[in-house]
């Protein structure tokens, strides 16, 4: 029966460890821009190319994305030009298709001036839209000790309970994955070669790393990430945002997932975003921050809450300040990147 309880005792420890609860805000954020310098009429008439795909790891799919990114920026186009009454009118892809072939059509990506893309095959395009995407993954993986079940249960049981005795462990699998996205678009006339648009930005990062519970655990692999093919996209169709919003103009949808630290002013915070209640929410986590300066998590959240808000310059400063804490937060780092844009 001591044996019983103190196993009982154990597990329920390790229950509250596990099981504790905290509050999640997934928050929209919605950005709408117009261009600063908007596509003159002459290059209305636009061949969407497929993408030119380099991929250094051998793990992806190539040709998937070629496509998918193309069919990407050509929805936006359509959806610009509905919109917003623009006389954008798209060379049909499956046309492009049977006149150049899915092997020339990605390799007709970004070029250097001088160079031809076989724009000459592509009859009525006033302008041809190339892109060329870098995607490199990068895996680790690591070891990690953990207790065995079945041998502290074992050992309460043969030494009457714990104290007496050693607790086994066992090594268990932790992996971290790195991937970096590398994007550059680009808008030709086809009569000239002439770059009318570019974009070439900083390469997009995102750092993950699963850990194992020291109780009980088991092996933690890229599985237990988010879906490769899911932060790929979003990376790519970030750089696209950044790029079509030079010469269309652009909404954008962001969902921010907000939570709190330790501390209970940054969880009401939350709660109170939860509720769209953006007032008390920065309340609240101005409460956090003025106990612990260095509370990026609240930093963060009282951004959230003056973006929502409207209070873009307030906005900034917290969005900086939780960067300055915590620089390998990928939602930080795109904050900052968001709300320069405006």
């Amino acid at each position: 029966m001591k044996q019983f309880a103190c196993l009982a005792a154990f597990a329920l420890a390790v229950s509250a460890i596990g099981c504790s609860k905290t509050p999640i805000a997934n928050v929209e954020i919605t950005e709408s821009s117009q261009p600063k310098t908007p596509l003159s009429s002459q290059h209305m008439h636009i061949a969407v190319m497929n993408a030119n795909m380099t991929d250094s790891s051998g793990e992806f799919d190539q040709d998937k994305w070629s496509k998918l990114t193309a069919d990407m920026i050509q929805s936006y186009l359509e959806r610009a030009a509905e919109q917003n009454n623009i006389p954008i009118k798209l060379v049909d892809r499956e046309h492009l298709k049977m006149t150049m072939g899915e092997k020339d059509l990605a390799a007709a990506g970004v070029t250097d001036s001088g160079d031809s893309v076989a724009a000459a095959q592509v009859q009525g395009a006033s302008a041809i839209l190339t892109s060329k995407v870098t995607v490199k993954i990068d895996k680790q993986v690591g070891k990690k000790r953990t207790i065995d079940a079945m041998s502290l249960a074992a050992g309460a049981w043969s030494r009457g309970g714990f104290g007496a005795g050693s607790v086994d462990t066992e090594q268990v699998d932790e992996e971290a994955r790195n991937i970096t996205v590398s994007c550059q678009f680009q808008i030709k006339d086809p009569a000239t070669n002439e770059v009318i648009i570019s974009h070439n930005g900083m390469p997009s990062q995102e750092f993950t790393k699963t850990s194992a519970s020291p109780f009980f655990g088991s092996s933690k692999t890229e599985a237990d990430m988010s879906p490769r093919d899911q932060v790929i996209g979003g990376m790519i169709e970030h750089h696209a945002q950044d790029f079509l919003a030079k010469f269309i103009p652009m909404s954008r949808r962001t969902d921010i997932t907000v939570k709190p630290s330790s501390d209970k002013n940054s969880i009401a915070g939350v709660n109170a975003l939860v509720a769209d209640d953006y007032e008390g929410a920065l309340a609240s986590f101005k409460q956090a921050i003025a106990a612990d300066p260095t509370d990026h998590k609240s930093c963060f959240g009282a951004g959230v809450a003056c973006e929502k808000l409207g209070r873009r310059d307030e906005a900034r400063k917290y969005y900086k300040q939780a960067k300055s804490y915590d620089n390998d937060d990928p939602q930080y780092k795109a904050a900052v990147a968001r709300i320069e844009r405006m």
